[in-house]
């Protein structure tokens, strides 16, 4: 018998979306989830509703079947429990609740990525900075105090006492902090507001950016980095894909089944660098202009023969210098290089690979599927499929039934 349209009305089910779409990250994720949903689930979604006071709330008069949410505070949390609903949480608020599944970022590979970010530019002082904000959990910096300490270098956390939040105070606060701190120092920044906010409290006291200070944002947005003076780097979350992989969490507990992990943590994709952290904190020009050569022309097929000619040293003397600060060799640093690039393409663009190695300095496809299968142990288009929402549907059972 044919369905009805009516009976489809029925069989649909009603999913509350309590995340803020004011920055990019939550962008990102709405945009995951709509598309995961869009002609492939009989969902209808409610966007980010608010109450009066315009918290994220549901109404009392919406009855829904599901909910996935950025939960980041207690109130929030017994508003979500009373709705007794199948519940999917996308932050990484450490608290949690019975029932709920949750769906993050690795946080310990973004602070191995700021860490390393830090590393290839020479930094030996490092810091954390993200004054409290229901935004991020303390949880970040202490992993990235932990990823730092792990590998011999010191860490400052910059902490604040909460009887003393406003403006001025942080700022006078964070300037006696900086005056105090050893310098060149490599700030990982929660996230683009403390970023920002560092910059300018850098610019208001007079330390240099990224001269003496480097800062690099734990989190992208589109706005605040671009706006920010110098410009802000920032580590690009998978905020598309986590949203893509709630649906796919919450679609499983629609169907009366549990899924197998009550986490499942999502890797960053990449650092975009700009003027806040460009800077190389090392003491030695031969190298200082090596590498920077490097970033500049690797994607153009250089080989080392070409940083000697331009360094005037013997090929010893440029290896030794290059294991000393960065632990690799000059021609491990220019793979490395073309290599990122390599992956940066391959999630933000439709390039076919061959096109792609013209653009990354590689010889052609079969050098660059060598190099990177290699490194990265898959294939590039095999990368490019597990990095990108996609590979949410992959594990969505074919047979539903609603």
């Amino acid at each position: 018998m044919p369905t009805t349209r009516s009976s489809e009305r029925f069989n649909r089910k009603r999913i509350v979306v309590l995340i803020d779409p004011g920055d990019s990250w939550g962008r990102g994720i709405i945009r995951g989830i709509s598309s995961a949903v869009r002609h492939l689930l009989p969902w209808d979604l409610l966007i980010a509703p608010r109450d009066d006071q315009w918290r994220l709330r549901v109404p009392r008069s919406w009855t829904g079947d599901g909910l996935i949410g950025a939960i980041r505070d207690d109130k929030t949390a017994d508003h979500v429990c009373s709705l007794e609903l199948p519940t999917v949480n996308v932050s990484s608020w450490e608290k949690t609740r019975p029932g709920w599944y949750r769906v993050q970022t690795d946080d310990r590979r973004r602070a191995e990525m700021a860490f390393e970010h830090f590393r290839d530019r020479g930094f030996r002082h490092f810091a954390y900075y993200g004054p409290p904000s229901l935004r991020y959990s303390d949880h970040r910096g202490r992993l990235f105090h932990d990823v730092v300490t792990s590998a011999g270098f010191p860490c400052e956390i910059f902490r604040i006492p909460s009887s003393r939040r406003g403006w001025h105070s942080l700022q006078e606060q964070t300037q006696v902090w900086l005056e105090n701190a050893p310098r060149p120092l490599a700030i990982f920044a929660a996230d683009p507001h403390p970023g920002i906010q560092l910059t300018e409290i850098c610019n208001a006291a007079g330390f240099l950016v990224p001269e003496e200070i480097a800062i690099l944002a734990g989190d992208t947005d589109d706005l605040l980095c671009n706006v920010s003076d110098p410009l802000l780097s920032s580590i690009v979350l998978a905020s598309e894909r986590i949203g893509m992989a709630s649906v796919r969490v919450l679609e499983t507990l629609l169907r009366g089944e549990e899924p197998p992990l009550t986490t499942e943590f999502i890797p960053p994709l990449y650092v975009i660098e700009q003027q806040s952290s460009e800077m190389l904190a090392v003491d030695d020009p031969v190298f200082h202009a090596a590498l920077r050569f490097i970033r500049e022309r690797a994607h153009t097929g250089i080989q080392v023969g070409d940083i000697l000619r331009m360094s005037s040293v013997s090929r010893r003397s440029l290896e030794q210098r290059f294991q000393k600060i960065l632990g690799r060799t000059p021609a491990d640093e220019i793979r490395r290089i073309k290599l990122d690039r390599v992956k940066q393409l391959l999630i933000a663009t439709e390039q076919t690979v061959e096109q792609i190695a013209q653009s990354s300095g590689f010889c052609g496809p079969a050098q660059l599927c060598f190099a990177f299968k290699k490194e990265v142990g898959q294939t590039p288009l095999g990368f490019r499929q597990s990095s990108r929402h996609d590979e949410a549907r992959e594990h969505w059972p074919t047979n539903k039934t609603y």
